[in-house]
C-alpha cells in the first residue's frame, strides 16, 4: 500500500524502490546489558520514530483524507449570517469541514449522525485495505446536541456502519463526554460550553507543581527565573493558546512562583511583585503580559496569512462577531469594547477578546492590512443601537 501511495504522487520509480528497500528484508538485534540478542527478521512496516516516518505517514494517509473530502456527507458548515441580510441561508465565504488531521491525530467533524456513520465506514475500509486497525476504545465523541436530561451523564451513542467486502465492523459505540467536560486536541484543551475553568486550574496546577519541585532544590534566584522563563512559560503558553485569562487570574495562578523567587532571592514577602518583572533585575516573565503578546501575535498572523483557507476562516470569524454583537462596522475598527466585555458570549469568543485586547495597546493593524479584507460596514444605516442606549440598557436588551 505504501508503494501505491508513493506512485499516486508520481514519485520516480527509482525513489520508490529505494524507500521501500529501507523497510523490507531486514534483520535486527537488540542491545542489552548482557550483550546483543540473536539476529531476527523484522516484519515489513514503517518504524515509529524513524527520521523519514513522518513524511511517509503523510503520503500514506493522504488517500484516506482525499476520499473523506470528496465523499463528505453532512459536513460541518461554517457560515456567518449578515446583519444586512440575516435571512440568507448561503454565503460565498462559507467553509465546509469534515476532518482535521495532524499526523495520526484525526478528528471527524459532521453535522449529523448519519454523516458520521458514513465517514466512519470509509475509515474502517481504509484500515482493512492496509491490514491495520484503530482502537475504538480510544475514540472520543464531542457533541452539542445531547438532550438536556442526559447532559450530565450521557448514554452511549451507537454508530451503525455500512458493511461491505472491505468493512466487517457492524457498529461502533462511544460514550460522549458531557457538555461541561473539557477535551484535548493536540495538547490544547477545549470546552463545548465555553468554560475557561479547566485551563485556569491546569495553569495553576502547573505553577504549583513547578514551585513544589524547585523549592527544595539548591538553586539561586536567577536559576529559578531561568527555569521559569525557558521551561514553564512555553508550556503555559501552549496550554493557553485559545484561552484568555484576566490579569487577576494570571496573578493568582502564579502566586506560588513569585513567592518562590522572593524566597530564593532572600527578598521580603511584601516586596512589590512588579520589581521581580524588571528586565534590569531578575527579569521574571509576567504571565499575563506574555499571554497578551502571544495572542496579539496570533491575531496579526491570522490577519496576514497567505493561506486562502485561513483568510476565509478569519473573515468568517469577523462576520460572526459582527452579527453576534450587532456591530455595524468591521470588528477590527471598533475602538472601545467596554459595552460587550461583560457579555458571556464575548468572553467565550477568543478572536473578539483578542481584538479587544489590541485596543488596549499602542499597536494597531495597518491600513494595508485592513484593506485586504472586505468592507463589512452595514449600508443604509446611520446610528448604531448602542449609541442611543446606555451600556446597561443595551446589555439588558441585547
Amino acid at each position: 500500500m505504501l508503494r501505491f501511495a508513493l506512485e499516486r504522487i508520481k514519485l520516480p520509480a527509482s525513489a520508490t524502490k529505494f524507500i521501500l528497500s529501507l523497510f523490507m528484508k531486514r534483520s535486527n538485534r537488540v542491545f542489552t546489558a548482557h550483550g546483543t540478542t540473536p539476529s531476527y527478521r523484522v516484519r515489513i512496516g514503517i518504524d515509529q520514530g524513524e527520521v523519514i516516518s513522518p513524511l511517509l505517514w503523510v503520503i500514506y494517509i493522504d488517500p484516506l483524507l482525499t476520499v473523506l473530502k470528496n465523499e463528505m456527507m453532512d459536513p460541518y458548515i461554517l457560515y456567518a449570517p449578515s446583519l444586512s441580510n440575516p435571512l440568507a441561508e448561503t454565503s460565498p465565504d462559507e467553509l465546509r469541514i469534515n476532518n482535521l488531521v495532524f499526523m495520526d491525530d484525526s478528528t471527524l467533524i459532521l453535522s449529523s449522525k448519519s454523516g458520521m456513520e458514513s465517514m466512519l465506514s470509509i475509515t474502517e475500509e481504509f484500515y482493512q485495505i492496509n491490514n491495520t486497525s484503530a482502537n475504538h476504545n480510544k475514540y472520543v465523541l464531542i457533541t452539542n446536541s445531547l438532550p438536556p436530561t442526559s447532559a450530565s451523564s450521557p448514554s452511549p451513542v451507537v454508530f451503525d456502519l455500512q458493511l461491505s467486502g472491505l468493512n466487517k465492523v457492524p457498529s461502533i459505540s462511544i460514550v460522549p463526554i458531557s457538555m461541561n467536560s473539557s477535551f484535548r486536541f493536540l495538547g490544547v484543551w477545549f470546552n463545548v460550553a465555553g468554560s475557561r475553568d479547566f485551563v485556569k486550574k491546569q495553569v495553576a496546577r502547573e505553577c504549583n507543581s513547578f514551585a513544589a519541585i524547585i523549592r527544595p532544590a539548591k538553586l539561586s534566584a536567577k536559576q529559578v527565573v531561568y527555569l521559569h522563563n525557558t521551561v514553564l512559560i512555553p508550556k503555559l503558553e501552549y496550554r493557553m493558546q485559545v484561552t484568555h485569562l484576566s490579569e487577576s487570574e494570571c496573578a493568582s495562578a502564579t502566586s506560588s512562583i513569585r513567592s518562590l523567587v522572593k524566597h530564593k532571592a532572600n527578598f521580603s514577602r511584601v516586596l512589590p511583585d512588579s520589581i521581580l518583572f524588571l528586565s534590569q533585575g531578575l527579569g521574571l516573565i509576567n504571565l499575563f503580559f506574555h499571554q497578551s503578546q502571544t495572542h496579539l501575535t496570533n491575531l496579526f498572523l491570522l490577519a496576514n496569512s497567505s493561506s486562502s483557507f485561513m483568510k476565509i476562516l478569519f473573515l468568517y470569524r469577523l462576520r460572526l462577531i459582527q452579527f453576534s454583537f450587532l456591530i455595524p462596522i468591521s470588528p477590527l475598527l471598533v475602538k472601545d469594547w467596554t459595552i460587550w466585555s461583560k457579555l458571556f458570549a464575548f468572553k467565550q469568543d477568543y478572536i473578539a477578546c483578542t481584538i479587544a485586547l489590541l485596543t488596549t495597546t499602542p499597536f494597531r493593524l495597518s491600513r494595508s492590512q485592513l484593506s485586504t479584507s472586505p468592507d463589512l460596514t452595514i449600508s443604509d444605516g446611520h446610528t448604531p443601537l448602542f449609541d442611543v442606549m446606555t451600556p446597561n440598557i443595551f446589555i439588558s436588551y441585547f
